[in-house]
């Protein structure tokens, strides 16, 4: 990786990596913080933006902890500081950000990592609870599930995902798999809720927000997408 580093950061945060987390992350605090571009996020995201260099630190974290050349204990504590950092931003967001069910999701794929699996049942559970509809939060789970030998836990779980999000191509061929039939769900209507502050327009921001796809791949790191 070339050793372009960005001016206004702390970590040495090379180019290669900027382009692998979200646009926000050169917005936020320990980078162009309070620029018109930052100013513009935090409007759309409300205050729990000023939270979020800690989001945009984790994942460079992972990056590099998740990189060929990074020793396993090196690799373990990386993993836990990037933990931390995911916590500190849900510790200190409101329960109406638009990103917290994706911050979820990405903590309990850390916490699978460090195989702290009722830590990521929980995270993955709370991420469904605030966003139904957000798909990666029944994929990661039931695909841990499915290496478990749990199908049948599995099975329900990715159909209770598809009845909130029947176009996830990820979640349908995870139903295939399991050896049930996409084309047999029954989608829930949601009614829509009632607009807030920090919601007027969520759908649409988390998906500025994220690059997220439903391709069957996962970005390097900046987050699973939104359903389009």
């Amino acid at each position: 990786m070339a050793t372009t580093t960005l001016a206004g950061n702390s970590m040495n945060v090379t180019v290669e990596e900027m382009r692998l987390i979200p646009a926000y992350c050169p917005h936020t605090q320990g980078w162009a913080y309070g620029s018109p571009e930052s100013r513009s996020w935090e409007a759309r995201m409300g205050k729990s933006f000023s939270h979020m260099h800690h989001y945009c630190m984790g994942q460079i974290n992972l990056l590099r902890a998740l990189s060929s050349g990074t020793p396993e204990a090196t690799r373990k504590s990386m993993l836990s500081n990037v933990r931390a950092d995911y916590q500190y931003v849900l510790r200190n967001s409101t329960r109406d950000f638009v990103l917290l069910p994706e911050i979820l999701t990405r903590t309990g794929e850390v916490e699978l990592r460090l195989s702290l699996f009722k830590e990521a049942n929980n995270s993955f559970a709370q991420a469904r609870a605030l966003r139904p509809e957000y798909w990666p939060a029944y994929s990661h789970w039931a695909e841990f599930l499915i290496k478990a030998g749990k199908k049948a836990e599995a099975k329900q779980l990715v159909k209770s995902g598809l009845e909130y999000s029947p176009g996830s191509r990820v979640l349908r061929e995870q139903y295939r798999l399991l050896g049930g039939n996409p084309s047999e769900i029954v989608p829930i209507v949601q009614k829509p809720a009632p607009e807030s502050t920090g919601e007027t327009a969520a759908p649409a921001l988390a998906e500025q927000a994220t690059a997220t796809r439903d391709d069957g791949e996962d970005p390097p790191v900046s987050g699973p997408e939104q359903q389009k």
